[in-house]
């Protein structure tokens, strides 16, 4: 992160085709985090390692993150992943993210 100038980045589960159902080599999030279900979006940062997920997921992802990983709920009145950023990152923060994985 820090050889690009990243100092946050932003990994969803998902694959070039926003597929649902992902190959062993697009399982991204399970990599970095232990996390293998099939809802979810990380922000990596040099401090902290942070997975949304709803509520189906919410004790599966206790039980999978790896250690120095937080869950975070996908609740209604919960802060999101973007609003994370947004409210606990000065404005000049570069974020990482691979185009090909999130939509606009």
């Amino acid at each position: 992160m820090t050889q690009r100038g990243w100092q946050i980045y932003v990994l969803p589960r998902t694959d070039e085709h926003q597929s649902e159902y992902l190959g062993p080599s697009d399982e991204r999030v399970k990599f970095a985090s232990g996390f293998s279900g099939s809802n979810a979006i990380a922000i990596i940062t040099l401090t902290e390692a942070l997975l949304w997920t709803d509520s189906r997921y919410f004790l599966q992802a206790e039980k999978e993150l790896t250690e120095g990983w937080s869950m975070r709920k996908l609740l209604e009145g919960e802060k999101k992943w973007f609003e994370h950023i947004v409210e606990n990152y000065p404005k000049d923060t570069v974020v990482g993210v691979d185009p090909r994985l999130l939509t606009a």
